[in-house]
């Protein structure tokens, strides 16, 4: 396995030019969020502003998009249909493939929540979306089973799975996971051709040659809900940006993890929050001169 450094990193994020405008650096389409898991977009979204990316559109109900819009002026906004169980509603996928269509990157799954709409639409994008793709949470939950429809696609693909949602991609346990992270990962890169990031203790990146991967930063301070929220928006904000997906994966895990461990040491382990994190990752690429 190969460890992910600081140089690694910083070698994969070029300086921007004085030139540099929003259309040079990415369109992210973020598909997030229901009436339980509202913060779950906002984070997402925060994340992927925080990277950089030119333009990030939250598509998600009116309500998701109430809450996040005064904390995230910034975004952009499509509002989609509403089911009766509070999910993001079948009948959006066209718009979301069209919004797709104009975008250089999809992240979809945080917050979405497991219904038929949900299903429904994750399906369809994952057939159809003309753009890079990164799934999370509920989103690879609803693909469970369905995983030759990533074997397929024409554009890449990203999965970001904690050991549980990996157990149930995989058709395993939890702890047949842990007890073998580096052939789970690997093995599910080989047999979808996409870029697996298999969070936990020792964060691993595997690639559908191989390569694998892995982090030794990040620490208990994640153990929180919403901390992979804004592991997505990194990671889609970077694919979004142009980077190739093994090396957005690289990127975004490193970042996610070294601006927690800061956070950590400011705010301490137990009483850190994800959202705080973002504030470190601030002053870790503003003293990099990004």
């Amino acid at each position: 396995m190969i460890e992910i450094t600081a140089s690694l990193v910083f070698s994969l994020l070029p300086p921007r030019t004085p030139d540099a405008h929003k259309g040079m650096y990415g369109k992210l389409l973020l598909t997030a969020g229901s009436s339980r898991y509202r913060g779950a977009a906002q984070l997402a979204a925060a994340g992927a502003l925080r990277i950089g990316t030119g333009l990030v559109t939250l598509a998600s109900t009116e309500r998701v998009i109430a809450a996040a819009a005064p904390a995230l002026p910034e975004c952009i906004y499509l509002p989609l249909g509403e089911s009766v169980t509070g999910t993001i509603a079948a009948s959006s996928l066209p718009a979301l493939l069209a919004a797709a269509e104009g975008s250089t990157a999809l992240a979809v799954g945080c917050g979405l929540a497991q219904s038929p709409d949900t299903a429904a639409l994750v399906l369809g994008l994952a057939k159809h979306a003309g753009c890079p793709l990164l799934v999370d949470a509920d989103g690879l939950n609803l693909l469970a089973g369905q995983l030759d429809l990533l074997k397929g696609r024409a554009f890449p693909t990203v999965l970001t799975p904690h050991p549980g949602e990996m157990a149930r991609l995989c058709g395993c346990t939890a702890a047949e996971v842990q007890a073998a992270r580096e052939d789970s990962a690997c093995s599910l890169a080989r047999r979808t051709g996409c870029v697996v990031v298999l969070k936990g203790r020792g964060t691993l990146v595997a690639a559908p040659d191989g390569r694998c991967f892995y982090n030794t930063c990040g620490g208990p301070g994640l153990a929180r809900g919403g901390s992979g929220d804004v592991l997505t928006g990194l990671i889609g904000g970077l694919l979004a940006q142009g980077l190739a997906p093994l090396d957005a994966a690289v990127c975004g895990v490193w970042l996610h993890g070294t601006a927690a461990d800061a956070c950590a040491a400011r705010r301490g382990v137990i009483s850190m929050l994800p959202h705080e994190l973002l504030d470190d990752l601030c002053t870790l690429l503003a003293a990099r001169g990004l």
